[in-house]
């Protein structure tokens, strides 16, 4: 057993729920706010699509799918505890497999694959194994939208380091390199910002947003002009 099997066989238990709580049906709604606006714009016009959260966790993503009409909506996660979980709160579609075997087997099978907050768990021969593997499960003109730690950030040390399992971190300009190498096309990077749920979100959201502007401006100080993400996540979209 490698040190991540241990780690993933009680990743719920002793990384997710200390910070954000057990999973319950009244989180899988609150999340739907987040994901609305961090992903919804992406998403099929069609929903018949069919879409993979890899990494889907406890299946979070894949409810709000469901929820907003893509039946064909699934997940997988290696994690056999979060995929219980995910069943237990009646998310349907999720499967606890290997991201990598899962792939091997799908070729041209998906208009869009979501990975959020995935990518940093793997060593960077895996990850360029994974692209590739995407790449291929993709149909032509279907969407690859990822989460991932931004090393860019002034706080990016927070999301690098915040998890034992984490092996690296992205920037706008790396990461819109390794997607070119794996093939995909129209790579566009994104900010990952305060989802505003009410006046104390918009609050913090005004605050972020002056606090990024200085951020740019002393990256433009240093470096020229250019389009500085800056938050400690970022997005990444792409097309097959």
């Amino acid at each position: 057993m490698t040190y991540k099997d241990r780690f993933f066989a009680r990743y719920g238990e002793t990384h997710l729920a200390p910070r954000k709580g057990a999973p319950t049906p009244e989180r899988l709604r609150d999340l739907a706010v987040a994901w609305r606006q961090l992903f919804g714009r992406f998403l099929p016009t069609d929903p018949n699509a069919r879409i993979l959260d890899a990494g889907c966790g406890s299946g979070a993503i894949v409810w709000w799918l469901h929820d907003r009409g893509f039946r064909e909506a699934e997940g997988i996660d290696i994690s056999a505890e979060q995929i219980r979980e995910g069943r237990d709160l009646g998310v349907g579609n999720l499967m606890q497999a290997d991201l990598e075997t899962y792939l091997a087997d799908r070729v041209e099978a998906y208009d869009t694959i979501l990975a959020r907050d995935v990518l940093e768990h793997f060593s960077k021969d895996s990850i360029v194994r994974l692209l590739d593997l995407m790449h291929r499960a993709l149909r032509t003109g279907g969407t690859l939208i990822l989460q991932v730690p931004n090393g860019e950030s002034p706080f990016g040390g927070r999301i690098r380091y915040g998890d034992f399992t984490h092996e690296t971190a992205f920037t706008s300009a790396s990461m819109s390199q390794l997607l070119r190498v794996a093939g995909f096309s129209a790579v566009a990077i994104y900010p990952v910002e305060p989802v505003v749920r009410g006046m104390r979100s918009f609050a913090r959201y005004v605050a972020w947003n002056v606090a990024q502007a200085m951020y740019r401006a002393l990256l433009t100080a240093e470096v020229g002009r250019g389009r500085h993400v800056v938050t400690q996540n970022l997005l990444a979209v792409a097309r097959k």
